[in-house]
């Protein structure tokens, strides 16, 4: 699963060659979208987060490998593009630069950068489970949910959040990030994976820890490079724009917790669909 280390261990030139792959896709990306404003610049802020994916998941020694690595980057994509569209009618954010590119080239070059999302989130998660010694494992635990109508309710609960959501977004934006979370996490109970709800509901906190940390600590890395980039982007959070740190608003940071429970159990999501249907073909169950 997505947050358990490989079996193998990497021999150390491995793991050096892996550090140095990371700071050389890093720093370049670094200095490039803070200092120059070139029509490329969405590369190099790939090239950074790749860097920086690289580098957490060596800190946990829990690289998944290119396949896997490529894999999270391609279900990132139609995950934040999803995010941009739901954007389109709450309006609370727009990127500077923008005009620069035409219709083709920004959705190019934005599917280039929305790809670092789930891998740097999942990487996150790996390093802070190892730091800690905090478990973050997608079965067993606390499965709480026994009633087969629990997971539909929160189905359901998600799906009208986004409603509310797309009627009135001025009042109900912050459930942008809940929504989503709320229909995964069902979705995941309902496939017989571990609900983060139920983690939650039984006192059973670690995972869900781990990976709000995993979320704050991207967050803040996305808004720090992001505050002195090119392009970059800004905010329009009615009500609760106030303190702001870099572009965000400090209680727009609480976001990147539903955030990244999503991404969680989203790729759980995936990995449980993909595991049934190698079952059922008879394929052997692999994990690249």
């Amino acid at each position: 699963m997505i947050a358990e280390a490989p079996h193998r261990r990497d021999r150390p030139a491995v793991i050096g060659a892996r550090i140095a792959a990371g700071f050389l896709l890093l720093v370049p990306g670094w200095i490039a979208i803070w200092t120059t404003t070139g029509y490329l610049n969405p590369i190099a802020f790939a090239l950074l987060w790749t860097g920086a994916a690289l580098l957490m998941w060596t800190a946990a020694r829990a690289y998944p490998g290119v396949r896997r690595h490529l894999a999270l980057a391609a279900l990132s994509v139609p995950l934040w593009w999803y995010f941009e569209a739901v954007n389109g009618r709450t309006a609370n954010w727009e990127y500077l630069g923008r005009d620069q590119y035409n219709d083709l080239a920004y959705a190019a070059f934005a599917s280039i950068s929305f790809a670092t999302v789930v891998p740097a989130l999942v990487a996150a998660t790996a390093m802070i489970g190892r730091l800690t010694r905090l478990a973050t494992e997608t079965d067993g635990g606390a499965h709480l949910i026994t009633s087969r109508a629990w997971p539909v309710w929160m189905v359901g609960a998600g799906i009208v959040a986004e409603a509310a959501t797309l009627a009135l977004p001025e009042l109900f934006y912050p459930l942008v990030w809940v929504a989503p979370f709320l229909v995964l996490d069902g979705l995941v109970a309902a496939a017989g994976g571990r609900s983060i709800i139920a983690d939650l509901a039984a006192g059973v906190w670690e995972r869900a820890a781990v990976i709000a940390g995993a979320g704050l600590l991207c967050g803040g890395l996305w808004e720090f490079w992001n505050f002195w980039a090119h392009p970059k982007w800004v905010y329009d959070v009615p009500l609760l724009d106030f303190v702001p740190i870099f572009e965000m608003p400090l209680l727009g940071y609480g976001g990147y917790i539903p955030f990244a429970w999503s991404v969680f159990q989203l790729v759980v999501l995936v990995d449980l669909a993909a595991k049934r249907f190698r079952t059922r073909v008879g394929a052997p169950v692999t994990h690249p």
